[in-house]
């Protein structure tokens, strides 16, 4: 499982140390233990060694069985180019020039001790389940059919959630488009538009997997759906591709992942028909912090999060399930910052 490279100085994770009794600084401490390969901005391996005689926590993160301490000259070298999950915990002055890119850069990125509470906060468990539609939006759906788009229970939760820091998902949905297609506005596109933060100075990326079975997916409709997602009124630039595959054991449980999410349905995505509701559905928003103070690794949100990623660059970088004349791509020339690294 890849862990977050964390990036820090040592007088940022001195001070998380010894506030690490207290909140948010527990959870801060937990996910470099658990989750982090850190890149120490340290004089030298040397001095490493010797804060480890004096400091059993640090010693106790240079013995981790699969992570990683690495000493670094700058803390700051990766900001202006990070990976999708990457974690900078930086105190002032050093954060000054930074403030803000959390939100335009799509990453989590700290610039103070109490700045650090978004991670505490993303640890919290978010679960939520819903009706996919109230009294209220069967009739304004009645009243004005296809255009009222607003009936997407996901875009709610998703909503008074909040999302952020992201900039890349990825959707896994064996059949949102092929029996559902009609549907793909208020399902599917409302579900984007929840998705894709306001802000980014980056494009944002977005790749769909979805399984053809005996051909019906044509790619002439995903083409058609690739050209209205760029249609819709998002608040920041978006990169779009669709992976039609036929490794549908591959993708049998819908999820959607995003850098430090995973978001579940046992149901399925788009299970609105044209007479309202067909079926309920429930539905995880958990990122890759979930619980971890009580949790091993190997049975955690980024556990998880990691082996999916995993299964989908098999396809996507590998070209399983993309051999038969049912699989094709479509969409954006671009590599999905979730599934390049």
């Amino acid at each position: 499982m890849a862990g977050h490279r964390i990036f820090c100085n040592k007088y940022t994770l001195s001070e998380v140390i010894r506030l690490r009794k207290e909140r948010p600084y527990s959870t801060v401490l937990s996910t470099i233990e658990k989750l982090g390969d850190l890149h120490l901005e340290i004089g030298s391996k040397e001095e490493l060694l010797s804060l480890a005689t004096v400091n059993p926590i640090v010693n106790k993160l240079l013995k981790r069985a699969c992570r990683s301490v690495t000493c670094i000259k700058s803390a700051l070298q990766d900001v202006k180019n990070p990976m999708a999950d990457d974690i900078f915990l930086l105190l002032p002055p050093e954060s000054k020039p930074y403030t803000g890119y959390r939100e335009k850069m799509g990453i989590l990125l700290t610039t103070s001790l109490t700045d650090m509470q978004v991670i505490d906060d993303m640890a919290t468990t978010h679960y939520r389940p819903y009706h996919l539609l109230t009294a209220s939006q069967k009739m304004k759906l009645k009243e004005h059919g296809e255009e009222y788009e607003d009936i997407s229970s996901w875009k709610d939760v998703l909503a008074t959630i909040g999302m952020t820091p992201i900039n890349a998902a990825v959707i896994i949905d064996n059949y949102l488009l092929s029996s559902n297609f009609d549907r793909r506005l208020p399902s599917l596109y409302s579900l984007i538009q929840a998705i894709v933060p306001k802000g980014l100075v980056v494009p944002f990326h977005l790749t769909i997997f979805l399984y053809n079975k005996g051909g019906e997916l044509k790619k002439e409709n995903m083409e058609q759906v690739v050209a209205e997602i760029h249609q819709l009124k998002l608040d920041s630039k978006i990169k779009v591709s669709i992976v039609v595959h036929t490794s549908g054991d591959v993708t049998h449980d819908r999820s959607i992942l995003t850098n430090y999410h995973l978001i579940t349905s046992g149901r399925g995505f788009g299970v609105i028909d044209s007479k309202g509701v067909r079926q309920e559905a429930r539905g995880d928003v958990k990122s890759t912090f979930h619980s971890i103070s009580f949790l091993q690794s190997f049975t955690s949100i980024k556990h998880q999060h990691s082996n999916i990623l995993d299964w989908m660059k098999d396809i996507y970088i590998d070209g399983r399930g993309m051999e038969s004349l049912y699989a094709f791509e479509v969409g954006d020339n671009f590599n999905n910052r979730l599934l390049s690294e």
